[in-house]
């Protein structure tokens, strides 16, 4: 009975998160212009609520709206003092810059939050604070400058940029204006003293505001003189201002086309002044000028300072309510709101009060550094649909071995993902086999907004069923990604970890009241944003029947293009078996574990076991919608799948001598071999749950694998690859060896499962090998992850399993969040 129920809860939540389509009243809202959204609807509240943020979350500070083409803005900044200062200008957030903190430790999408960066080069640290009016249609940015003990007088410059993305097509020869932003202060060839002010206006922001000062009441900013004989427009004492017309695939260049202005501006002084160079020391030959008069839709506002200092940038929609808009009297007020509410809606969903102080800090930088990565991309993408990538079509090379033939895209779109981003420095996109991950955290704290997440991605899939692996959108994407890695291919697939999110909801499904609809007429409505749909039955009820076709296709695309070889091979009637496309003798891309070891020599005849546990919990999750929706016939399908994937995994997979789950392949005589590499791929049966609860011999030579020191166990979690494995530690050694932080938290939550559903079956031994095993895993990894980020200011894509140091993409804010969950799991089981 109670499983019954667990099932049915789950089923209303994977309703919840699988909608595309639009039905309901609530939904159909979602496709009318946000000016035409009824006030005080939930999906006007909701939408407004997300409207703004950091959204080009590759960038240090990069905002935008959730709008295809409209206002971008960012801040740069470089060191003054040097002439190879302005070499080191800040934008893109990047692996190489030597920062030794660069993070959101305090952050909501829908309120605002703080950014913390400590800059080594420029020799500062800066407190971006980023916040919204509760009306989600104005913000403001307060930027913070505190320099370095013992660089108490270093000159920085910063360059505040808007571009308004305003142009579209005509049928005559230039393109017309459907928006405009232009400076509005009076112009002034010497520069500007207090605030100046922008102003705009396009078909979705309606009339806006921009004002920036030079620091708000009792700042005292500070900056370098104007050495005599330098020319007046290159005073630094002043905020200086120089726009131009860029196409709307350029505005996002901003940083490029600042660096090419600055250049001519520059290389006029050197022409005109060559006798006199001395004259222009860095923090003036370094101020841009507008040498042509020009004019535009992207617009440059540079200011210098010498030590501390702050300055304000406020965004206003115009026809907001004074109560609404924020102002520089009201900015500081402002801050305090909503780091409070920030601090308060943390600790009201996460319980860590267990851990000391500076811990606490971690796990809530852990949850705002994954949301500062909230992103918004429209564009198009490069897409091989012509391209064979299935091993037996490869060409062989003199010595066995093959590769993909290169990929040549053909650009498909425009599409757009609102997403998280595994790491903004390294990798600032959408990642499928990622966001399950992704989500995990995020469903605790906002699981409207994580709805809203996995119908983005959702509406990605293509008449054929597919999703690009990797959504590299539009031309800033692109230019983020090396061109070997560009182009997809609709043949390679990533694992379906949305699914992950289906389990975490089970297992938390206790916590939330399905039976206490929120009335969406409710004046308090507003105060629920964050858990609205998962508490409202119509509108699940309405999400599971939009969803169902295109998740079904989904799921049918997987079945139909990585089905392994089963007839041909004489291994039995059952048909469920996988196989990863588009694999080398290197890399399988596609199962996201890229280098780690598999079948040698590639061979047709290859079966995957995580593919295998990967369709299993597709498979579960189709089956509980088709339960909701009364398809009886589906239903009986997918239960029938369900228990052939299951079987399988233990006819092919696993292998009694080496007590292991393993990949499959043949010999010389095509008779089936298992190809055994101990790690991470044999503990897919167990970290999906796939081994049946009365194997219970099976589950203990896994919990044995995993705690075997020669094997799996280290001190700062399960490695990825045995120690006694031939290729342990070789190559690459992407995933040979390091601890993975994702994988590591599905151990542990399967250890907690096992534990609880095999104690008709288990032994004492068992039972206290897993609590072993649990409890001392855990604590090893919260320790490890917290000292790596104390040590170097950062959290990572993966750590050492001798040393436990980091490795890989710093700022790795995607999976490695979920350490958070981790904290908050129990220390022991019972």
């Amino acid at each position: 009975m109670l499983q019954a129920k667990f099932c049915a809860l789950l089923a209303f939540f994977i309703v919840a998160v699988f909608s595309t389509q639009d039905f309901n009243e609530f939904d159909i809202l979602r496709d009318l212009p946000l000016n035409e959204l009824p006030e005080g609807s939930y999906e006007r509240l909701s939408y407004d609520s997300l409207l703004w943020g950091p959204y080009n979350s590759g960038r240090y500070l990069g905002i935008r709206p959730r709008l295809p083409e409209s206002l971008l803005s960012g801040l740069m900044w470089f060191n003054a003092d040097e002439q190879l200062g302005v070499s080191r200008l800040r934008d893109f957030y990047e692996q190489g810059d030597n920062m030794a903190r660069a993070n959101w430790v305090q952050f909501d999408p829908r309120l605002g939050g703080r950014q913390v960066i400590s800059d080594n080069d420029c020799h500062i640290d800066l407190t971006i604070d980023f916040v919204k009016s509760d009306n989600g249609r104005n913000w403001a940015v307060k930027v913070k400058l505190t320099p370095h003990k013992g660089h108490e007088n270093v000159k920085t410059s910063f360059v505040w940029w808007s571009g308004l993305q305003g142009e579209r097509k005509s049928d005559g020869i230039k393109p017309e204006n459907e928006g405009v932003l232009k400076f509005d202060t009076p112009h002034n060839d010497a520069g500007y003293k207090g605030t100046v002010d922008l102003s705009g206006f396009s078909d979705d922001l309606g009339l806006f505001e921009i004002k920036i000062n030079d620091g708000g009441p009792g700042t005292s900013n500070k900056h370098p003189g104007l050495p005599k004989g330098t020319l007046r427009e290159l005073n630094p004492k002043r905020t200086h201002h120089m726009s131009l017309r860029v196409p709307n695939q350029n505005v996002w260049q901003s940083r490029g086309i600042f660096m090419t202005l600055l250049k001519d501006s520059v290389q006029d002084i050197i022409t005109t002044y060559e006798q006199d160079a001395d004259r222009f020391p860095p923090h003036v030959v370094y101020i841009l000028r507008n040498m042509n008069n020009y004019e535009g839709n992207l617009h440059f506002v540079q200011k210098v300072y010498e030590g501390a200092s702050e300055f304000d940038v406020i965004y206003t929609d115009v026809t907001s309510p004074p109560t609404e808009k924020i102002t520089f009297d009201n900015i500081n007020n402002k801050i305090d709101e909503v780091l409070l509410k920030v601090n308060t809606n943390f600790k009201k969903n996460f319980d860590i009060l267990k851990f000391l102080k500076k811990q606490q800090e971690f796990g809530q930088e852990m949850l705002s550094g994954l949301l500062g990565g909230l992103s918004y991309f429209h564009g198009d993408h490069l897409v091989d649909r012509k391209s064979i990538v299935d091993n037996d079509e490869f060409a062989v090379d003199e010595n066995d071995g093959t590769e993909l033939p290169k990929l040549e895209g053909e650009l498909e779109g425009p599409f757009e993902l609102f997403t998280l981003v595994p790491s903004r420095p390294f990798f600032p996109r959408g990642f499928y086999w990622d966001e399950g991950f992704h989500l995990l955290p995020l469903l605790k704290y906002d699981s409207d907004l994580a709805l809203e997440i996995i119908k983005s991605w959702f509406n990605l899939i293509d008449d054929d069923g597919w999703i690009a692996r990797e959504q590299i959108l539009g031309a800033e994407s692109r230019s983020r990604v090396p061109e070997a890695f560009q182009v997809q291919s609709p043949a390679i697939v990533n694992p379906p970890t949305l699914m992950l999110a289906f389990t975490y909801l089970l297992e938390n499904s206790q916590k939330t009241k399905l039976d206490e609809a929120v009335n969406l007429d409710a004046e308090d409505l507003k105060d629920n944003i964050g858990n609205i749909v998962l508490n409202n039955h119509e509108l699940l009820a309405n999400y599971t029947r939009q969803i169902y076709p295109k998740l079904k296709s989904h799921f049918e695309m997987f079945r139909r293009t990585q089905r392994g070889s089963i007839e041909e091979f004489n291994r039995g009637p059952n048909p469920e078996a996988y196989r990863w496309r588009g694999r080398t003798v290197t890399h399988s891309l596609a199962s996201g574990i890229d280098d780690y070891p598999r079948p040698l020599p590639l061979d047709v005849a290859e079966l995957n076991v995580d593919l295998l546990c990967w369709m299993g919990v597709m498979t579960r999750s189709i089956k509980m919608i088709a339960e909701v929706l009364e398809l009886h016939e589906d239903q009986e399908q997918f239960a029938q799948i369900e228990s052939d994937i299951i079987a399988n995994v233990e006819a092919l997979h696993w292998s009694e001598e080496d007590k292991a789950y393993c990949d499959v392949s043949v010999d010389d005589d095509d008779e089936n071999v298992y190809v055994c590499h101990k790690g991470y791929i044999s503990l897919f049966p167990f970290m999906t749950r796939m081994i049946p609860v009365e194997h219970v011999d099976k589950i203990e030579h896994v919990v044995d694998q995993i705690t075997d020191p020669e094997e799996l166990w280290s001190d700062f979690g399960i490695r990825s690859l045995s120690k006694s494995d031939e290729y342990y530690r070789t190559g690459e050694n992407y995933w040979k060896s390091p601890v993975w932080i994702n994988i590591n938290y599905l151990v542990l939550e399967s250890l907690q499962h096992y534990h609880e559903v095999t104690k008709p079956h288990a032994s004492a031994q068992l039972k206290k090998k897993i609590e072993r095993a649990y409890s001392e895993l855990r604590e090893n990894l919260i320790k490890n992850v917290f000292k790596q980020w104390e040590n170097t200011g950062f959290v990572w894509e993966s750590y050492d399993d001798e040393s436990g140091e980091n490795k890989g993409a710093k700022n790795f804010l995607g999976w490695t969040s979920t350490i958070l969950i981790i904290m908050e799991m129990p220390e022991k089981l019972t």
